[in-house]
């Protein structure tokens, strides 16, 4: 794995070269300021497995240039991770909305250190699916005449699909480190909800993969817009399942959040016309919060919100039958 690191105190940084090289991670370029990353990522013949960022950086922060560094090319899902000494909330809730996969904290703990780097190799195996899922689309849509069709895109109604160009929609593995990051006073501040595509299923079997992968973008940018005030964190959980963390310290009316996704949903009303396409339905499942009798972990609080999307759903579901 070829690592790129960045932080401006020379010490941490030889300190954190030798506990990867410990690890087995011998390829690792130190760099000492944001400049210098930028230069280096745009100077290296090879493409860089891995960047680690400090939060705090004169000049430009970790923080804008993780940012930098998603909108380059070849670089919007490289796992980056930031390194802090900081307990600020904003501070790592920016982070993760600028891109950010994971994060370290200062002082340096090997355990720590060995947990999230395996996870970076978790992650780059799992995005090498997504990349050439990217790929394809991208030459499906750049040649009028194409070989490739739409159903070999090869991907099913499960696969988590990282949707680019959002502000606020990231990895849901990303989500997942997002939540198990909060501190005690956070997590019981934060709400998590699903959103689900109630016949996400019936459209899959209808529309082409690059029109199923529009329908989710229309539905990202529509539940993006709707929790705009919030400044939720949203990703993708496949299934036609979206899931959000809202910071909002109130219980989010989720019928409110529902009735908003669904009037902004009516503005591709006749791009489904056109394609001949049933329209996204949506549901929004009741949001799962922390109390002091039910405490939930980040990754439950996804697991528990999504399975109450999914029994809201079926509820509706038999409604409409009855």
């Amino acid at each position: 794995m070829k690592i790129l690191a960045v932080d401006d105190e020379p010490l941490f940084l030889e300190l954190l070269e030798v506990a990867l090289h410990e690890q087995g991670f011998a390829e690792v370029t130190p760099v000492y300021s944001a400049k210098e990353a930028l230069r280096e990522l745009e100077m290296s013949k090879e493409a860089f497995d891995c960047i680690l960022l400090d939060i705090r950086m004169p000049g430009m922060d970790g923080v804008e240039l993780c940012r930098k560094i998603r909108s380059i090319a070849g670089y919007k899902r490289v796992p980056i991770l930031m390194v802090t000494a900081m307990t600020d909330r904003q501070y790592i809730d920016d982070a993760f909305a600028a891109g950010a996969s994971d994060y370290l904290t200062k002082p340096l703990d090997s355990i720590e250190l060995r947990a999230r780097m395996q996870m970076v190799e978790r992650l780059i195996g799992e995005q090498s699916r997504n990349l050439l899922l990217e790929q394809r689309i991208g030459l499906m849509s750049e040649a009028a005449d194409t070989t490739i069709r739409p159903e070999e895109l090869e991907f099913d109604l499960d696969t988590r699909i990282m949707l680019q160009g959002f502000d606020r929609i990231i990895e849901y593995s990303a989500l997942e480190n997002y939540l198990l990051s909060l501190g005690m006073k956070e997590s019981y501040g934060a709400s998590v909800c699903a959103i689900r595509v109630t016949n996400a299923a019936s459209i899959f079997e209808q529309a082409s993969r690059v029109a199923f992968l529009n329908m989710l973008y229309d539905v990202g940018v529509s539940i993006e817009t709707a929790l705009k005030s919030s400044k939720a964190l949203i990703s993708y959980a496949g299934g036609g399942v979206f899931v959000a963390v809202l910071g909002d310290m109130r219980v989010p009316d989720v019928r409110v959040i529902e009735t908003q996704i669904a009037t902004l949903l009516h503005d591709f009303d006749d791009i489904y016309a056109v394609d001949k396409l049933p329209k996204p339905e949506i549901s929004v499942g009741a949001a799962v919060r922390k109390t002091f009798l039910i405490r939930p972990r980040g990754t439950e609080m996804l697991d528990h919100a999504i399975s109450n999307a999914s029994k809201l759903a079926e509820h509706e579901t038999s409604l409409k039958s009855a």
